[in-house]
């Protein structure tokens, strides 16, 4: 069992809550610190910025805004962490409509001189389709780790029922 500050044992569920809240926290500043390193630190075949970033604003805001949430969910402020949640659904599902509706169903193609062609792919090229590079797929991975973990310390800062 935790202890609180003044030593008194803490609630089991006052202790996981925390562990969630923290949990969330660092797979945000993870995603945000992954974010900033593939688009900043030439790491070929990882990224490949040859032709510079060409994003250098939307990644100021993006970083911003990702310290910001991470903030908020730290200090427990519900509408900023939902506002939170939803930013970064909506950037999830902007991956998957980008990178993998594409590639595994057609409607884009791609040729040799396209921003990501050279960088590193585990995945088999299917015709002239885009195939996800790995720098993004784990961008995806850590975006849903994000989700996830946001949506328990969410529901682990409900505030409680009274009794009646």
């Amino acid at each position: 069992m935790e202890t609180t500050p003044s030593g008194s044992p803490e609630p089991r569920a006052m202790a996981a809550g925390k562990r969630v809240i923290r949990l969330a926290v660092a797979t945000q500043l993870l995603c945000a610190a992954y974010l900033q390193f593939i688009e900043w630190v030439p790491v070929f075949p990882w990224n490949d910025l040859a032709h510079g970033n060409a994003q250098e604003v939307l990644d100021g805001i993006l970083a911003t805004a990702q310290v910001g949430v991470a903030v908020a969910f730290a200090m427990r402020w519900r509408p900023v962490m939902a506002a939170g949640l939803a930013g970064y659904l909506a950037w999830f599902l902007l991956q998957l409509e980008s990178w993998w509706r594409p590639y595994l169903f057609g409607g884009r193609i791609v040729g040799p001189r396209w921003y990501f062609a050279r960088t590193y792919k585990f995945l088999p090229q299917i015709g002239q389709r885009p195939t996800p590079d790995a720098a993004h797929i784990v961008l995806q991975i850590l975006l849903l780790l994000v989700i996830i973990a946001g949506i328990r310390a969410w529901r682990a800062t409900r505030p409680a029922r009274a009794c009646t």
